[in-house]
């Protein structure tokens, strides 16, 4: 049997699809996997022992109609259609995922199966399958990915807690921090994509300073120019902080296996280090951690219990001249974040 998953972005999104791939192998050991998923991310798949092709697509490049763009998805569209697949899964559940989903060729009698109407917000998608599969929308994103998979294939939802399963490939050189003997680094993952994520700049700051006064190296990272200003400005505070060297994602995840903790906002990196059970605390205000925090051993989501949190707003309607970071995120303490990634690490 071969299978193909359409879950396009995001990081977070594609680290949540990973339990779901190893309930199953366990349920159908001999099922060939492929994966189509956005370039961006198009390593993760190859972490799963159950994926076969990654089909990498480029959507937003692919907008800009050029001759570039066109025969990039000529390119695509071929690879694509060299295979019939006897189940297509659409993981995404968005008109634009349902219409790739439709690009691949279904063996005669196959499934075509996404979320049903009402567990989805773009509901239309699921007029594109020929199977959809009713999941609760209160349910955390991993749960609901679970399901979907074995309504798809046609198995029991599994209770067990989610198996990640990463195998991470060896790599030939490192470019990323090493702390050479010392404690093993705690790491700062400061960067995401809402406004209404980040954390005010000074608790990092305060962070780091808690950090390294119990004698743990303290590192960030950083994926674009604004990521890296503020990593860099993380770092001229009083307590020593090393800026990570901007690196592939899967080097990236070889130093979060390393490292000795981490301190996350609701990012991607946040998701990937509960996928390779580093101690973290993550920290939640704009949206709802028991929808998609982080899932796995030695973590801690924490809420912010603000009025209006979780809001799932990309902007704070509350940010005036005064008030310049989301007030969801004031309550936090940088001592008592650091207690409790201790209680983990310990």
């Amino acid at each position: 049997m071969r299978v193909l998953v359409v879950k396009l972005t995001s990081m977070g999104d594609a680290v949540h699809l990973l339990p779901a791939l190893t309930d199953l192998r366990t349920h159908h050991p001999d099922a060939v996997v492929d994966w189509m998923v956005e370039d961006s991310f198009a390593e993760i798949p190859h972490w799963h022992s159950s994926v076969d092709r990654v089909i990498p697509v480029a959507t937003r490049r692919w907008r800009r109609f050029n001759r570039a763009s066109l025969t990039e998805f000529t390119q695509f569209w071929r690879r694509l259609r060299k295979v019939r697949y006897d189940v297509i899964v659409d993981a995404q559940g968005l008109m634009k995922s349902a219409i790739f989903a439709r690009f691949a060729r279904l063996q005669r009698g196959g499934v075509r199966a996404g979320f049903s109407g009402d567990s989805i917000k773009e509901s239309p998608a699921a007029w594109l399958y020929n199977k959809c599969v009713p999941v609760p929308r209160d349910q955390h994103a991993i749960t609901r990915l679970r399901r979907l998979v074995a309504g798809a294939l046609s198995y029991p939802v599994p209770d067990n807690a989610p198996d990640y399963d990463i195998h991470l490939p060896e790599l030939r050189s490192r470019t990323s921090f090493d702390p050479n003997g010392q404690l093993k680094p705690v790491l700062l993952l400061h960067g995401t994509t809402w406004p209404t994520k980040h954390l005010p700049d000074q608790l990092w700051r305060d962070l780091a300073a808690h950090i390294t006064t119990q004698g743990f190296p303290v590192a960030v990272t950083w994926g674009n120019a604004a990521e890296k200003a503020r990593a860099e400005w993380i770092a001229q505070g009083d307590a020593p902080v090393t800026v990570i060297p901007k690196a592939p994602l899967t080097e990236v995840a070889h130093l979060l296996s390393r490292a000795a903790g981490a301190v996350a906002v609701d990012t991607g990196l946040g998701h990937l280090a509960a996928a390779l059970s580093l101690p973290c605390v993550s920290i939640y205000g704009s949206t709802n951690a028991g929808l998609t925090g982080t899932r796995g051993a030695r973590q801690v989501p924490l809420q912010s219990d603000y009025a209006c949190s979780p809001c799932l707003l990309k902007k704070c309607p509350k940010l005036t001249a005064q008030i310049t970071t989301p007030p969801c995120y004031q309550q936090f303490d940088a001592a008592i974040i650091w207690q409790q990634l201790q209680q983990q690490i310990i």
